[in-house]
């Protein structure tokens, strides 16, 4: 059986998200899901879980900024999972929303 890598911190540039505000960062060619990172953000993350095609990933500290990040109005954000989005604001929450649609459309309908 393989030794299981034990990794640190790490900082990347967040590409893109998901449609529930997981930032996308792309690491040795395998993507990293870092939950409350937004796109264009450096942040410091530590991967939690590993998965063949993908990680999944802890924020640590937004080193830099998305002019969209905004403080979440619900002092259970972070800790509930019922309000992903509450550190985006309102406009940028409905883009990502349409982007979703558009997305799945193409993706599923093949519309």
């Amino acid at each position: 059986m393989a030794r299981k890598k034990h990794r640190g911190p790490e900082t990347a540039t967040i590409e893109s998200a998901t449609h529930d505000g997981r930032g996308i960062a792309a690491i040795e060619g395998k993507k990293v899901f870092v939950a409350g990172a937004l796109p264009g953000e450096t942040v410091e993350f530590m991967r939690r879980k590993s998965h063949r095609n993908y990680d999944e990933a802890e924020l640590l500290q937004v080193i830099a900024a998305s002019a969209d990040r905004i403080d979440a109005k619900c002092e259970a954000f972070g800790r509930c999972g019922g309000c992903s989005l509450q550190h985006v604001g309102e406009d940028y929450q409905r883009a990502m929303k349409e982007q979703t649609l558009r997305d799945n459309l193409l993706r599923i309908g093949k519309v």
